[in-house]
């Protein structure tokens, strides 16, 4: 009985120690401030964007972000981030 636990225990451990599966640090992130900055990671593309709404694809997700004086700060090819008053976000599934 004690090696069978003593088994399980460690087949457990191993598991938490395991890399996480390949697509798992390719996934979109949004991170919201209050203090109104936005930073997005794994944006596909910029759907829209004006001082009141940005809509973001992110694969199989859209994002919609409503607000005032809404501005891109910056953008590369891993991380967008936004500026401005965030009033509400939107998501939709495609």
């Amino acid at each position: 009985m004690a090696k069978r636990k003593k088994a399980e225990q460690k087949a457990l451990f191993r598991g938490l120690l395991q890399m996480p599966p390949p697509d798992f640090y390719r996934r979109p992130i949004l991170h919201i401030d209050c203090g109104g900055h936005v930073e997005v990671e794994g944006c596909k593309a910029v759907l829209l964007y004006d001082q009141e709404q940005i809509r973001l694809d992110m694969g199989h997700w859209q994002v919609s972000i409503f607000g005032d004086a809404l501005e891109l700060e910056a953008m590369n090819k891993r991380e967008l981030q936004i500026r401005g008053r965030v009033l509400r976000t939107e998501f939709s599934y495609l």
